[in-house]
């Protein structure tokens, strides 16, 4: 920068007078960044209105007063995921929450939401959220009005399994933790379908995910208090949450940054499509495999989800 001097980390910059003024870079790219998220907010909120009606990349950036270009890339470095995908798991959490809170039929919801084929419809819900919508509705409406604390949770006092030859390990920090931290590992930052392979436990510290297939992974957590009970126990609204960053796994092994610290859910998180109440309860009513001390979460949890 021509005619400035660089002191106590601003720069003192010459203006035509011959007086002098400072200028905080970090201050001024942390306001920048705020404006972007504002920005991203106001599209969000513009999906929610939105469920039933189409919106382009281009009508999003419109908002975001952003070349179209531009803002899918900005979008996406913010949220993880781009923001048309961001757009269709909005309409696919709000089908979940239709599917509970109201008796609107499944085709009913499929054209609320803005599908226009209901085998579509179905189709995609399977695939993202695990289950079939009918299923789904069967399955939740169950302990609709059920606390976590009242499903009998003897896993909570096991411990971790300790690291195996092949596998995805890291950390979950949480402060005041009390209730399941529920951990997963997905392919895309979202968390939607069943997860390769998932891990419960009772507090902050390690974890440990049967490693997956090569390409890219993302491991996802949540911590359910043990008061959560109703909508928040099937949406996991307001729950803290955290996401790691990219994992690479190739043949010998793994790279990437595995720990997560959970914090308190943003506007900019994508939606939890995974139907993760239904994990919960298929692995806390199987019977065949209740848990012993040889038995860890991540065994338990990971031998459930083929029947999911």
């Amino acid at each position: 920068m021509d005619g400035a001097e660089k002191r106590n980390g601003c720069y003192q910059t010459s203006i035509v007078d011959g007086r002098t003024a400072s200028v905080d870079f970090k201050k001024a790219a942390c306001r920048n960044e705020l404006q972007y998220v504002q920005r991203f907010e106001r599209v969000v909120l513009a999906m929610k209105r939105s469920f039933d009606q189409p919106m382009t990349n281009r009508k999003m950036a419109d908002i975001a007063c952003l070349s179209p270009c531009h803002f899918n890339r900005l979008f996406h470095n913010a949220t993880g995921i781009p923001p048309v995908q961001f757009h269709y798991a909005l309409r696919l959490d709000h089908a979940k929450r239709l599917l509970v809170s109201t008796d609107l039929s499944v085709t009913e919801i499929c054209f609320e939401v803005g599908y226009n084929s209901l085998g579509t419809f179905i189709s995609r819900f399977n695939q993202l959220v695990g289950i079939s919508p009918s299923a789904f509705r069967s399955w939740t409406r169950q302990f609709s009005s059920t606390r976590l604390i009242e499903l009998g949770l003897t896993l909570l006092d096991t411990k971790v399994a300790p690291a195996l030859s092949r596998s995805i390990c890291g950390t979950v920090s949480s402060a005041g933790c009390d209730g399941l931290i529920f951990t997963a590992l997905f392919p895309r930052a979202i968390p939607e379908g069943v997860p390769a392979a998932c891990a419960l436990s009772s507090a902050s510290g390690p974890y440990h995910l049967s490693q997956p297939s090569r390409g890219g992974w993302y491991v996802f957590a949540v911590v359910i208090p043990r008061a959560a009970a109703g909508m928040q126990l099937i949406t996991l609204d307001g729950l803290r949450r955290g996401r790691s960053g990219p994992i690479r796994v190739e043949e010998n092994g793994w790279t990437g940054s595995s720990n997560i610290e959970l914090r308190s859910a943003r506007m900019l998180d994508p939606p939890v499509l995974t139907a993760v109440p239904v994990l919960l309860s298929r692995v806390l009513a199987d019977r065949t495999l209740r848990f012993s001390a040889q038995r860890s979460p991540r065994a338990l949890c990971d031998a459930s989800l083929g029947r999911v």
